[in-house]
């Protein structure tokens, strides 16, 4: 499903909502991804353990044979909470 295009970005989102491990340094955390673009990916989490500027490595994985993982590393641009549930907004710097 793609979200309305009637924000200003530049990108249409996917909005999905599957695992996504997020690795920075040694760190390793889960987390949902909740949508999908060609430039980044909102990733919903239960702990605030990443900051605005964090750079960290995503992996996108997939039971579909018909679609190869997405690993990228990426920047972290912002965090949102609502309620006990945090979100991180990310914008990829190198898809692998």
């Amino acid at each position: 499903m793609l979200t309305g295009h009637d924000d200003r970005r530049e990108f249409r989102r996917m909005a999905i909502e599957t695992g996504v491990k997020i690795l920075k340094g040694t760190f390793e955390l889960q987390g949902i991804c909740k949508d999908l673009s060609s430039t980044g990916m909102s990733i919903q989490l239960s702990d605030l353990c990443l900051k605005a500027g964090d750079e960290v490595e995503v992996q996108l994985g997939t039971d579909d044979l018909r679609f190869p993982p997405l690993n990228a590393e990426a920047k972290v641009l912002r965090i949102s909470e609502e309620g006990d549930v945090f979100t991180a907004a990310v914008e990829f710097t190198v898809i692998k």
